[in-house]
């Protein structure tokens, strides 16, 4: 019954991952409680940052706010006093529902967060969590982040105690100077892409027992994928998991999300992970890869940068 966290850099395929594997029996979905726009009723603790860094001294409080959440114990006080409107009640109602239910029946916990990709290990050690990582390529990404017009604000790294200098010393002139003038979607993709991957390439070598998946090998197989995963973190891959799988990663699924869409579940997942050739050019292509090129190629190989047949 050991939690666990479904985590990576954000768009890189964490709520695919997490709601899969919450297809499956005994499992209960906690969604981004690190962002800092979650709600107080599922964890007290304010997480003010874009992706949290907890080192091995964590704000004072926050353990045993995690290890309430993980017990499916809403707070109604914390929730109470964040209420603005009628919506945030009926949330307030629907959420307290939800984790008295899951409490009642022992539902293991699944927590899926890009958000806390930086607090992963201090999680796994704290709370015993099974780690799921996902990886995208850098093109992919940085294709995503501008169809969504998303972008990042570096100055959340240099602000947050330790976090630049424990995880990615080397980028700090890099972190600096994009914090104080910020680049184009591209570049800032490019930048927040090496950042965490250098973080995720350092767990790949100092935590072995965590599962490491690739968004594209997802995509090429994803029956098969799925059912190492969940074997991996002990769920069962029931047929009606796999019927899930398959039906919402099939090709007769669009490749694209809609216009505005942020999260669509039900993907051509083979078409899906190539969509970045026909978003970016190839000069994008190149200046994605020149800023991406000495942590990416730990990842991905040459081929792997060039167009689809």
């Amino acid at each position: 019954m050991r939690p666990i966290l479904v985590t990576g850099i954000n768009r890189s395929g964490t709520t695919w991952v997490g709601q899969t594997l919450a297809q499956a029996p005994g499992v209960a979905l906690i969604y981004e409680p690190f962002s800092p726009r979650h709600r107080p009723g599922i964890l007290r603790a304010a997480t003010p940052a874009w992706f949290t860094y907890v080192s091995d001294a964590p704000p004072e409080g926050l353990a045993a706010d995690v290890q309430r959440m993980l017990q499916f114990r809403y707070s109604y006080s914390a929730e109470i006093s964040s209420l603005r409107s009628p919506r945030d009640a009926g949330r307030m109602v629907r959420d307290a529902a939800r984790f008295a239910r899951w409490r009642r029946a022992r539902l293991r916990p699944l927590v899926k967060d890009p958000i806390a990709v930086l607090a992963a290990p201090w999680l796994a050690r704290e709370f015993g969590m099974q780690v799921v990582v996902t990886i995208r390529h850098p093109a992919a990404y940085a294709s995503s982040m501008r169809r969504l017009g998303w972008t990042h604000d570096f100055s959340g790294f240099l602000a947050q105690p330790g976090l630049v200098d424990d995880l990615v010393p080397a980028l700090r002139g890099d972190i600096e100077a994009m914090a104080a003038r910020p680049g184009d979607i591209l570049d800032q993709a490019g930048l927040l892409w090496n950042v965490i991957h250098t973080v995720i390439d350092g767990y790949r070598r100092d935590h072995p027992d965590w599962i490491f998946v690739r968004h594209e090998d997802l995509s090429a197989a994803p029956v098969a994928a799925f059912r190492d995963i969940a074997g991996r973190v002990g769920l069962d891959f029931t047929p009606e998991v796999q019927a899930y799988v398959a039906d919402t990663t099939s090709p007769g699924n669009p490749a694209e999300a809609g216009r505005g869409v942020v999260h669509e579940l039900r993907r051509d997942s083979g078409a899906a992970a190539r969509t970045w050739h026909d978003r970016l050019t190839p000069d994008e292509v190149a200046r994605v890869r020149a800023r991406t090129e000495a942590v990416a190629s730990a990842f991905y190989t040459d081929d792997e940068w060039r167009p689809a047949d």
